[in-house]
């Protein structure tokens, strides 16, 4: 008897030490805001929806902020990523985290990475004190 319960209980380890956990996620979308001119932009603007889609399974912490210049009132989306790591993260090893701004039709403005940051506005755009977050469109972040 005794030996048969061993057996069951070093079985029941055995499995439960290979049973692989599953990071579990937050994901966070905000339909109430209004950026660029556009109501819910998760579903109304292309590429920040296209964006969105694509990455909807990313291993990463992922942020779509709006912030907005006080002065011109003009509006921009900056994206943040930074990759959690390890064999589940789907970002190239090169940039450790990065955070990219972008005009309301999706172009790249400029872009930060781990390897250096591209100077050519980044400055003032983070540091004159004229953008600010106007709000969080989209998120999905690691839970632990």
């Amino acid at each position: 008897m005794k030996t048969k319960t061993i057996i069951c209980f070093i079985f029941t380890v055995f499995i439960l030490l290979s049973c692989e956990k599953k990071p579990k996620y937050e994901i966070y979308e905000n339909h109430e805001i209004s950026a660029c001119g556009i109501n819910d932009p998760m579903k109304n603007s292309q590429w920040i929806s296209e964006f969105i889609e694509k990455n909807m399974e990313s291993t990463n912490n992922i942020t779509i902020y709006l912030y907005s210049n006080s002065e011109t009132k003009e509006e921009n989306i900056v994206i943040d990523i930074t990759p959690n790591g390890g064999e589940n993260s789907n970002v190239s090893i090169d940039p450790f985290f990065w955070k990219k701004v972008y005009s309301c039709a999706g172009v790249q403005m400029f872009v930060s990475e781990s390897e250096g940051i591209d100077r050519e506005g980044w400055n003032h755009f983070f540091f004159s004190g004229q953008n600010s977050i106007e709000g969080i469109i989209w998120y999905s972040k690691i839970v632990y």
